[in-house]
């Protein structure tokens, strides 16, 4: 087997002449396969370097770039984004100083300015040498920043009143890492720097030291910028050993679109795989899965397919093809995404189905009201053909009927049905605290900005509680927190804070309802309708990474970190004590008034030194 990568595009030609063909006919088909591979490649359309990005809609000051004479590289701060025509505050060339765990992501920012353009502009990244060892250049993936549209927050309700994103105040902001090659950079213009180092997980701990630097044609020699790396005595778990319950929706749909290739074809599967292996490597444990077409309205650009073809004979019976549904789940574990299956959804936010009319040879519309008859026709034989399929593959035990923001009454009744037709169903909901439903969630997740209820109800108990009954608690942010949250506008420092809250607060981990619920141009634009921006997706086109994703990941390793240290010093919870009480400080209250950056500074500096 071998594989053409190109992007993080990885494109995967299998060897054929072991299964049964002759060489002639093996070696015939494996050139058909690379010419398709290579087909499939170009579908990435316009490479992002040739993408122009969007005019900053911030008036420059100039008398802030008359003091700045040459080229300057700089270490900056990962709680903030910087500006790209905003000179920064920075004193360039000084080292930089940082700690990690053995197999844990360090996560660094630099910062590149000057008044004149300059051109071929490389980013190189040294050894870091330590005292037993070295950690190789290799492991240290330097990227420029891109620049993509962004918003102000949506009037403090979550949402704009109009899907025109043009009538409302814009701000240009970093946040997708498009790679380490840049054709020009302008004069008198700002290019942040991402560096992302992957210490080896059998690294001796100990001081490294290391450099990255600019080349670019307009220099004679190098910026370099040094940096110091103290590997502690402990290593962080695989990301699939991970007990962070992550759950951030995937859209399949968004990539067939994006990418313009058939929706389940092999070319399909193909494109999405780096995209989905990135986000296992963040330790996502939840498949999204739709069983229903249309879950959740147009607030997407592509609407959401049903992963179950539903059809209907002409005497009325039900029938219910998986093939989709099969692949995906397949698919996703070979990401390494298996340990649960969230389907979606029997309480939908529009009140039809589809299905397909034998009879006619037409697809058709099934409408219905949550709880009334034609509501138990459709989902009553769906839900027991599910099982049975489910229980077939092995599945059964794994998979969750999940619903989202539904209402009290309208659980109820979903939980009644599904209860009914197998007792051993799982439930989940994503929104507000139910009271009456809550010990009947296997998966609940609470909104941040309505946690209120939650928390007076004793929210770090009930986390407790539903933790030993071995159920999951998340926190989830959407379009109506301000503060914290994961938006392209956000303080960075806000997408670290969550894991810390999910400690402070005793939940399991963090949903999020979109990963890559792409835009039409999301290279250039990171707004959409009436949400946020940044509210529908996390990751960019052909694997970008985007640094707020990062800094989520940071956050999920903190609480593994602390989780692990726990234990360690179960006997002598004094050690922890400075940390816990960090720990401790990270409440709904600090968060929603924007103290992220200080309590993640605080309880960083508690955490590196054990």
């Amino acid at each position: 087997m071998k594989k053409i990568v190109r992007n993080c595009l990885v494109v995967t030609v299998f060897s054929l002449a072991a299964n049964g063909l002759n060489a002639q006919d093996a070696e015939q088909t494996q050139a058909a396969q690379k010419v398709q591979a290579q087909q499939l490649i170009r579908r990435e359309m316009v490479p992002v370097e040739q993408i122009e990005e969007m005019a900053d809609p911030a008036v420059k000051d100039s008398a802030q770039w008359q003091n700045v004479k040459g080229t300057s590289l700089a270490w900056g701060t990962t709680a903030r984004r910087y500006g790209k025509h905003e000179v920064p505050a920075l004193k360039a060339g000084k080292a930089l100083s940082a700690t990690g765990w053995k197999g844990e992501r360090i996560f660094l920012q630099a910062v590149l300015w000057g008044d004149k353009e300059i051109t071929e502009v490389n980013l190189i990244a040294s050894d870091l040498i330590g005292p037993k060892g070295i950690i190789p250049s290799s492991a240290v993936i330097p990227g420029f920043e891109r620049f993509v549209m962004g918003d102000t927050y949506g009037n403090g309700s979550g949402w704009f009143h109009t899907d025109d994103v043009t009538t409302r105040d814009s701000v240009l902001v970093a946040d997708p890492v498009i790679g380490p090659y840049m054709a020009s950079i302008e004069g008198e213009t700002v290019r942040p720097i991402w560096v992302e180092v992957k210490i080896p997980a059998d690294a001796a701990p100990g001081l490294y030291k290391g450099s990255v630097m600019v080349a670019c044609k307009e220099l004679d020699k190098p910026l370099t910028l040094k940096y110091n790396l103290n590997v502690r005595n402990h290593t962080l778990a695989e990301p699939s050993e991970w007990s962070f319950h992550l759950d951030l929706w995937q859209n399949p749909s968004s990539i067939a679109r994006y990418y313009n290739v058939t929706p389940w074809s092999p070319e399909h599967f193909e494109v999405m795989r780096p995209i989905m292996e990135h986000l296992a490597a963040a330790g996502e444990k939840v498949v999204t899965a739709t069983i229903l077409y249309d879950c959740w309205g147009p607030q997407t650009l592509d609407l959401f397919d049903s992963m179950v073809r539903v059809s209907r004979d002409i005497d009325g019976n039900w029938a219910y093809d998986y093939t989709i549904f099969d692949r995906w789940v397949e698919f996703m574990a070979s990401c390494g995404i298996d340990a649960q299956i969230n389907c979606f959804s029997i309480i939908p936010w529009q009140t039809r189905a589809r299905y397909y009319d034998m009879a006619t040879g037409t697809i058709e519309d099934y409408p219905f009201s949550v709880g009334d008859d034609n509501y138990f026709a459709f989902f009553k034989p769906m839900l027991a053909d599910l099982a049975k399929h489910l229980k077939a593959k092995g599945w059964f035990e794994k998979t969750v009927i999940a619903m989202d923001e539904r209402n009290e009454e309208q659980m109820r009744i979903a939980i009644d049905m599904a209860r009914e037709i197998d007792p051993g169903y799982k439930i989940a909901l994503a929104g507000n605290y139910h009271p009456t439903v809550e010990s009947e969630l296997y998966d609940l997740s609470v909104t941040f900005k309505g946690e209120q209820p939650y928390i007076e109800a004793g929210n770090t108990a009930i986390n407790a509680r539903r933790s030993a009954e071995g159920k999951f608690t998340t926190i989830y942010t959407c379009c109506g927190e301000d503060h914290p949250n994961t938006f392209s506008i956000s303080p960075l420092v806000e997408s670290a804070s969550i894991g810390w809250y999910a400690l402070a607060a005793g939940y399991d981990g963090y949903l999020r309802w979109a990963f890559n619920s792409w835009n039409q141009e999301p290279l250039r634009d990171s707004r959409w309708i009436r949400f946020t921006s940044g509210d529908a997706f996390l990751i960019y086109p052909q694997c970008r990474t985007s640094i707020r994703f990062d800094l989520l990941v940071e956050g999920i390793q903190a609480f593994e970190k602390v989780r692990a240290l726990r234990r360690e010093y179960a006997d002598n919870p004094k050690a922890l004590l400075r940390l816990e009480q960090t720990i401790a400080a990270f409440t709904n209250e600090a968060l929603t008034a924007g103290r992220a950056e200080e309590l993640v500074s605080r309880a960083k500096a508690a955490l590196d030194v054990l």
